[in-house]
């Protein structure tokens, strides 16, 4: 089935968390939705993102975080294109994006047309006097392409605890980075182009990573690459330039998760489901529970990074992991094996030890 509405940014958990209590679109909102209150005013209560972590740590996600901050401004993630067009054609352009993307950055780079059902409707989060609270997004690019930057999986693995958290804002800034160079790239070439970013999307990163064949929704709500597991965070670059545009893939992810349910039993905060999918605005889904997920973010100091480091396809890059993986891409039988014995040489996940230039004092 195919996603028949755009999805409105400002009910994003993250927009929500950001509503300043009081104001205007505070009181907007939740005359809107009063239904969410209760919850999110609960959430927004406890310690929050960063609290109980010593000051030399959190000082290395805030740092990052604050390059990030000024590379979401409008000016920085748009711009007018060069009035002169290089004119190549669409397949010559598609191989040079692609190997200039994974050159400065990016571990993936796909590329598929841009749906306007994964666009947001207005916009809710990280605005600017340019792009105000609750604004009509209107993005009438052609295509999309996705980036996928693969993180340390021995730090994302030591999750909930403070260095995964470390290791993810690390990541989202590199995906910053290159889907700002890439976008002023394409401008310079005299075509339109837009960034998206952690700091400032006006898309949805996952269901076009997916279109652009990058890989699958698994039941964790992480796109779930071939390689890289669901150890993977992503950048969009928006743009009219002439490309030619992947397929969606099929690695058997809808399989392997319907019988794996590893993440959701990892979970701490229960927002992973256990059951079936269900149908969200047209589209067959394992549907997670964000306000669960933020509430435990917010109790504990940290984002948790649990259901990545619990998920059997995003072990460290083995001889022995790529050969598995690539069977379980093949075959249900192998799926099944891979389901049996991840048990047995990995055990229960138990977060790793924080590395030795990390404070071992904290929240957790």
């Amino acid at each position: 089935m195919e996603i028949n509405q755009q999805y409105d940014q400002r009910d994003h958990v993250f927009a929500r968390e950001d509503l300043i209590t009081g104001s205007a679109e505070f009181e907007d909102y939740y005359a809107r939705h009063p239904e969410l209150r209760v919850d999110d005013d609960y959430f927004r209560s406890l310690p929050g993102f960063g609290s109980g972590i010593p000051a030399s740590d959190i000082a290395m996600f805030n740092s990052p975080a604050w390059l990030m901050r000024n590379l979401g401004k409008p000016d920085v993630v748009d711009g007018d294109p060069a009035e002169k067009q290089v004119v190549l054609s669409a397949e010559r352009f598609t191989e040079k994006i692609k190997a200039y993307a994974r050159n400065i950055g990016a571990s993936l780079v796909g590329i598929s047309e841009l749906n306007q059902a994964f666009v947001y409707s207005h916009r809710g989060r990280i605005t600017y006097p340019q792009e105000p609270y609750g604004s009509r997004i209107n993005l009438n690019h052609r295509y999309s392409i996705s980036l996928g930057f693969s993180s340390n999986i021995e730090l994302v693995r030591t999750g909930p605890y403070p260095s995964e958290m470390i290791e993810t804002g690390a990541v989202y800034l590199k995906s910053a980075i290159t889907a700002v160079v890439l976008a002023h790239y394409i401008r310079s070439l005299g075509y339109p182009a837009r960034a998206h970013h952690f700091r400032n999307y006006q898309v949805l990163p996952i269901p076009l990573a997916v279109k652009s064949g990058l890989g699958e929704l698994g039941r964790c709500g992480f796109l779930i690459s071939k390689k890289y597991g669901n150890c993977l965070r992503l950048s969009t670059v928006t743009t009219d330039l002439p490309l030619v545009t992947d397929k969606p893939v099929d690695i058997g992810i809808q399989d392997f998760c319907e019988m794996c349910k590893l993440c959701a039993e990892v979970c701490p905060s229960g927002a992973i489901p256990n059951g079936d999918k269900i149908n969200v605005r047209g589209f067959e889904k394992w549907q997670i529970d964000a306000v669960k997920c933020i509430t435990y973010w917010n109790k504990i100091g940290t984002d948790c990074g649990m259901c990545i480091g619990a998920c059997p396809w995003s072990l460290p890059n083995k001889w022995w992991h790529t050969v598995s993986t690539e069977a379980a891409t093949r075959s249900h039988l192998a799926r099944k094996l891979l389901l049996w014995l991840y048990p047995f040489v990995f055990g229960k996940y138990k977060p790793k030890p924080m590395p030795d230039w990390m404070e071992k004092k904290g929240r957790l």
